[in-house]
């Protein structure tokens, strides 16, 4: 019933994989024979039903039709993708807070953006997909976005949704409108640490303190991307 393809294609330590199978075919069962199951998954799959009356009954494969083994099998997968969702959006908290580039792939009716967002992560590159509200997107480029367009987003928010009933995905959450996005930017340009946004209006301009002197290039090409004047300083150092 539970190939070894199956328990290997989501990634996942091996005992939750075991409980992940052991959950789901305990909620399938006791749904469909209306009585408490108990199942382990350790060594093949081990089914003990517990009538209201009576002893306790180990329930073999074979007894299991073929209608009802798809719809655990399906149970199944539905339980693994909603831990590996809990596990990725674990993985991926390091993203928050970071400006990523991504391309728009899908525009929906209420002006969100689905941004395809490519990541190298250690060994492998990862292939996301982002959410960007209207909210977040700045007055001047509403309505303006197409399919394909490359933009640089701040990632705000990284957290595992319910998908359905016993289903979850991972949700990215971009902005264009942050504060952060333009120190953000510069910082990701020029390598200098310590630039901070004092005010943005979004679309605008931005003020920006830095504490050397950025090249000219760097700050035109940043406001280019957002589409607003950046007025940077070079902040003074206190004296003692």
């Amino acid at each position: 019933m539970l190939t070894a393809d199956l328990l290997q294609k989501y990634g996942l330590p091996e005992d939750q994989v075991l409980d992940a199978v052991e959950l789901a075919v305990t909620r399938t069962l006791s749904a469909a024979f209306d009585t408490t199951i108990s199942v382990r998954a350790e060594n093949g799959l081990e089914i003990v039903a517990y009538p209201r009356i009576g002893r306790p009954v180990e329930v073999p494969l074979h007894a299991i039709t073929r209608k009802l083994r798809r719809h655990i099998l399906h149970n199944v997968e539905l339980e693994l993708q909603r831990r590996q969702a809990l596990r990725e959006a674990e993985v991926l908290q390091e993203l928050r807070g970071q400006v990523i580039y991504g391309t728009v792939g899908r525009i929906e009716d209420g002006g969100t953006l689905r941004v395809v967002l490519e990541i190298d992560e250690a060994f492998r590159r990862l292939i996301l997909s982002g959410e960007c509200p209207l909210l977040y997107q700045p007055g001047h480029e509403r309505g303006l976005y197409r399919v394909g367009d490359m933009r640089a987003f701040h990632v705000t928010r990284v957290h595992a949704v319910q998908a359905g009933r016993h289903s979850a995905r991972v949700r990215i959450q971009l902005s264009r409108t942050s504060p952060q996005l333009p120190e953000l930017l510069l910082k990701k340009v020029t390598g200098v640490d310590g630039i901070v946004c004092q005010r943005r209006v979004a679309g605008g301009f931005s003020r920006l303190a830095t504490p050397v002197r950025l090249p000219k290039s760097a700050i035109n090409s940043v406001g280019k991307e957002l589409g607003e004047h950046l007025y940077v300083f070079v902040a003074e150092k206190s004296g003692r």
